[in-house]
C-alpha cells in the first residue's frame, strides 16, 4: 500500500509539472544556457532614438534635429519597420532659432550584411553592419519670423521620398527569461532621403506681413536630406 501511495504521488506531480514544463520550452525557445550559443533574431521590435542632419532642396537649406520611433518585425537578418520622425528645422550655422518643423512617415527594410558573434564581441552580444532601404512621405512646415526680422518663408510642402542608409548595430540577448524584452540593441546609422524636385513658391515676411516671391528657376532634379540616427531597440 505504501509503494502504491508513492507511485500515485509521483504520477500526480508529473501531471502537474509535465504540462507546465512542456509549455515553457516553446514559450522561451530563444533562451539559452550558453552565452556563446548562436543568436536567434526574430520577434516584434520597438525602437526610439534621435536624428540630426540637414534638409536640402527647399528655398532654405536647414539643419534638422528631432526624435524617431518605429515598430516592426525581425525575421533573422531582415527587419521591416514602420517609422515616424519629428524634426525641428533651424537655420544653417550658429543659430538656435527655430524656422520650421518636419515629419517623416515611412516603411524601412533593414538587412544585416555582416554579423560578428559572441566569440568576438562577448557573451550574448552580436555586432552587425547593415544596409537599409525604404519609402515614405515627408512634410515640411515653415514659420513666419518675428516682427523685427525679415526672412523668406517657403510654402509648406508634402512629397514622397525614397530612402537608403547604412550603419552598425550592437544587439544583446538577455540570457535569463524575464519575459519582456528578450533582446536589447543599439543602432547607429546614416540615412539619405531623395525626392523629386518640385517647383517652389515662397513669401518674404516681416512678422505677420508677407508678400509673394517669384520662384528662382532651378535645374535641380532631386532634393536630398541626410540624417544621422542613434536608436535603442527592444525585441520580444
Amino acid at each position: 500500500m505504501t509503494n502504491f501511495r508513492w507511485v500515485l504521488f509521483a504520477l500526480v506531480c508529473l501531471g502537474i509539472t509535465g504540462p507546465r514544463a512542456a509549455w515553457a520550452d516553446p514559450a522561451h525557445g530563444d533562451w539559452v544556457d550558453d552565452p556563446f550559443a548562436p543568436h536567434v533574431t526574430r520577434g516584434t521590435t520597438a525602437r526610439v532614438g534621435t536624428a540630426v542632419g540637414f534638409v536640402y532642396g527647399e528655398l532654405l537649406d536647414a539643419s534638422a534635429i528631432g526624435l524617431t520611433t518605429a515598430v516592426g518585425q525581425r525575421f533573422g537578418r531582415l527587419a521591416i519597420e514602420a517609422e515616424l520622425a519629428y524634426l525641428s528645422l533651424n537655420p544653417r550655422g550658429p543659430s538656435s532659432q527655430r524656422i520650421g518643423d518636419a515629419e517623416r512617415l515611412g516603411v524601412v527594410a533593414r538587412y544585416d550584411v555582416l554579423r560578428i558573434g559572441p566569440q568576438w564581441v562577448g557573451g550574448n552580444s552580436l555586432l552587425a553592419f547593415y544596409v537599409e532601404g525604404g519609402a515614405g512621405v515627408a512634410w515640411n512646415h515653415w514659420y513666419r519670423p518675428r516682427a523685427s526680422e525679415m526672412r523668406v518663408v517657403p510654402d509648406d510642402s508634402q512629397r514622397a521620398e525614397g530612402q537608403v542608409g547604412f550603419g552598425v548595430s550592437l544587439d544583446h540577448r538577455l540570457q535569463e527569461p524575464i519575459g519582456f524584452p528578450h533582446r536589447i540593441g543599439w543602432f547607429l546609422g546614416w540615412r539619405l532621403a531623395m525626392a523629386p524636385h518640385d517647383a517652389e513658391t515662397s513669401a518674404v515676411c516681416r512678422g505677420a506681413i508677407c508678400r509673394s516671391s517669384t520662384a528662382t528657376p532651378d535645374e535641380r532634379v532631386i532634393d536630398r536630406s541626410m540624417l544621422f540616427q542613434s536608436s535603442l531597440v527592444a525585441t520580444w
